[in-house]
């Protein structure tokens, strides 16, 4: 399935604002600043994006636990060829991901909802014994 892209991407900016009306785009540097969260990223990428640069990714995480670097989805898009992110600047922009992404963020954001999946993923798995 590498360099299948395809679905409709999801607006992480309108999922933030469910939470937050004053910063969005604050919430979501809060989320990309979890190593769990670029190394999920990182997963989608390699799965899905033969142009991902994983070595400039590694890099990248390294610098955002070692210095008080941030990584915002634009850093992140432009230095490691992401595609699974897009940003658009100004009027009616904002942050928008693939569904898998914006379904992470999602849980990052709601623990109720979080908290739903794990203990139907563990339901699963004993039905499946």
């Amino acid at each position: 399935m590498r360099g299948m892209i395809s679905g409709d991407m999801v607006s992480l900016t309108e999922i933030a604002k469910q939470y937050t009306e004053d910063s969005p785009g604050y919430v979501i540097q809060s989320w990309m600043r979890s190593r769990n969260t670029l190394e999920f990223l990182r997963q989608w990428e390699n799965d899905m994006n033969g142009e991902f640069d994983d070595r400039v990714c590694g890099d990248l995480i390294h610098q955002a636990h070692t210095t008080s670097l941030t990584v915002t989805p634009s850093l992140w898009i432009r230095k490691t060829h992401a595609v699974g992110m897009r940003v658009k600047q100004g009027k009616g922009g904002g942050v928008r991901a693939y569904p898998e992404i914006a379904a992470d963020f999602e849980l990052w954001l709601n623990p109720k909802e979080r908290l739903a999946l794990v203990r139907a993923v563990r339901k699963q798995k004993l039905l499946d014994k």
